[in-house]
């Protein structure tokens, strides 16, 4: 490594001021009143700040509206997709693939590179992690300029973070952990030794690899540059709080966390980590109110960003800390009713105590009845988590399996026609190449029939009953045909005609004709009968 010395040589001079950094500052528990205040005060005036960013982030898209160079308008999109990238995913994700068309229209294999990583990051932030792994196969990164490779390798880091809290694979998570080291040492080659931006990656080395009181030493000069209530001063204190709880000190942790917390709010970032562990952190210490509330607003932020990945994050903990939250009702109800009995011995006192409760008890069941929304809520997307992980899990081993035999077909392919070449067999080569395909695309259609079956084994009884008596279907066991096939590959998700034509093998009017053909024999409206049929064997129905 070109910078080796350097980064010998910086470990050591912090290490040095590393204490007298730790002890400056006050953290005491005014201190952490005092934040917890400013933090309430910024929840309750979010909607403020989300107009102000969606004001933003209009004059940005009034400007693009005017501009007519392709370069220039590639610029503005990438402007937007910042402002996107920790507000709404979705956006983000759009005006990125727009920029990938531009530059690939320009033919400018650096800004392709660069829109096409930054949309594998924002798929890793999304748990979307096949579609950004995808992307990163297909980059070669010693082809590209410093500072693409830099961004490469953050994004590639934040996709194999994410990894890490998704498995509890030992092997996997040693193995992301190594392949992140490598990736910091990339980005100290890249950049330049006095910069700030080395230091943070020379700060991140030490994290992993346990150094933490110089990793922390580095961090907090850093975070002395910072401008206050920035997103770069949010992501600076959460690495500080995340340093602070590794070397045991509580209090300091809390102190960052409720500082970068803050700054996310304000800056409307939906893509927030700080709020969600200052939460458990108040939890796991008794405060369950205000983890409640915290936990809450969290969610909605999930939900406002669109991140499956969040949400599944959130959804571990909300409702363990939302039965402690109920808990503490019924104590209070409890209690109240106690009181209740008590006071009815005083007949003078029983109308003002009856009083109290009626209010409380208001309360209690407008508290009770948001508590029901929220949870029902949580019901639905957890339904619908747990049935794209079904589907994910079952059709990403089937098209490895599937992908190992085709695979296998190809070698035998050519270690056959390498023989038959050896022989001078040139016309056997010929008639071998121009075989039809029909058997492998039958036993393709015959593998995803199964593997369909096996997901939604009543989906062709429940899909007849959609339909009039003397239209449905009768198939054979463990097969489907065309029509049917077609509605199978929409109740799994893929609405793209174009997708199911080229799966198929037909032309995209053919399918149109199937699919028009079966709607009409339905008892229901089309559009009743499609919503139906993307219905069949859910787990809300199960």
């Amino acid at each position: 490594m070109k910078s080796l010395e350097a980064l010998y040589h910086l470990r050591h001079v912090v290490t040095f001021s590393a204490f007298f950094l730790m002890s400056l500052g006050s953290f005491g528990q005014n201190s952490i009143d005092s934040l917890l205040r400013v933090l309430d005060n910024a929840i309750n005036n979010r909607e403020l700040y989300l107009n102000a960013r969606e004001k933003d982030i209009a004059n940005s898209k009034d400007q693009r509206s005017s501009l007519r160079s392709e370069r220039e308008i590639y610029s503005c999109n990438s402007r937007i997709a910042d402002r996107y990238e920790s507000f709404v995913s979705d956006s983000a994700k759009k005006y990125l693939s727009e920029n990938v068309l531009i530059a690939e229209r320009l033919r400018d294999s650096s800004l392709i590179n660069e829109s096409r990583i930054r949309l594998a990051q924002i798929y890793s932030m999304n748990g979307q992690f096949m579609q950004a792994r995808d992307i990163f196969d297909t980059i070669d990164y010693n082809s590209l300029p410093g500072h693409v490779k830099a961004r490469y390798c953050w994004a590639k880091i934040k996709y194999l973070e994410n990894l890490k809290i998704s498995t509890d694979e030992v092997a996997d998570n040693r193995s992301y952990h190594n392949e992140i080291l490598s990736l910091r040492d990339s980005l100290l080659n890249i950049f330049d030794v006095n910069s700030d931006l080395y230091r943070k990656e020379v700060s991140a080395r030490c994290r992993e690899t346990g150094d933490y009181k110089t990793a922390l030493t580095i961090y907090l000069d850093i975070y002395n540059k910072e401008k206050p209530d920035s997103h770069e001063a949010a992501m600076v204190a959460k690495g500080l709080a995340d340093l602070y709880g590794l070397l045991g000190d509580r209090e300091r942790q809390k102190h960052y966390l409720l500082i970068s917390s803050i700054a996310d709010i304000k800056m409307a970032v939906k893509e927030n980590e700080s709020l969600l562990a200052l939460a458990e952190m108040l939890y796991s210490t008794g405060e369950v109110d205000r983890a409640y509330q915290y936990m809450h607003v969290a969610l909605e932020d999930a939900n406002y960003y669109n991140s499956r990945f969040k949400n599944s994050v959130i959804a571990q903990v909300y409702p363990i800390v939302e039965l402690s939250y109920l808990e503490r009702l019924n104590a209070q109800q409890r209690r109240i009713q106690m009181a209740m009995w008590i006071m009815a011995l005083l007949a003078v006192v029983m109308v003002i105590v009856a009083l109290m409760l009626w209010k409380q008890r208001r309360a209690v069941t407008r508290s009770r009845a948001d508590l029901a929304v929220a949870n029902r809520r949580l019901e639905r997307a957890s339904r619908k988590l747990a049935e794209a992980n079904l589907i994910r899990e079952r059709y990403v081993g089937y098209f490895m399996h599937q992908c190992s035999l085709n695979v296998d077909k190809l070698d035998k392919f050519r270690i056959n026609v390498n023989r038959k070449i050896k022989a001078n067999q040139i016309e056997d080569v010929y008639v071998m190449s121009s075989r039809p395909l029909e058997k492998e695309l039958d036993e393709l259609y015959e593998n995803f029939d199964k593997a369909f079956l096996n997901l939604y084994p009543n989906f062709i009884d429940e899909f007849n009953r959609l339909l009039q008596p003397e239209s449905r279907f009768s198939l054979p066991k463990d097969r489907l045909n065309t029509p049917v096939r077609i509605f199978a590959l929409i109740r799994l998700g893929i609405t793209d005609m174009t997708q199911i034509a080229g799966f198929l093998h037909y032309s995209v009017q053919t399918v149109y004709n199937y699919k028009s053909k079966v709607r009409k024999t339905s008892v229901l409206t089309p559009e009743e009968f499609e919503e139906k049929v993307k219905k069949i064997g859910t787990l809300a129905q199960q």
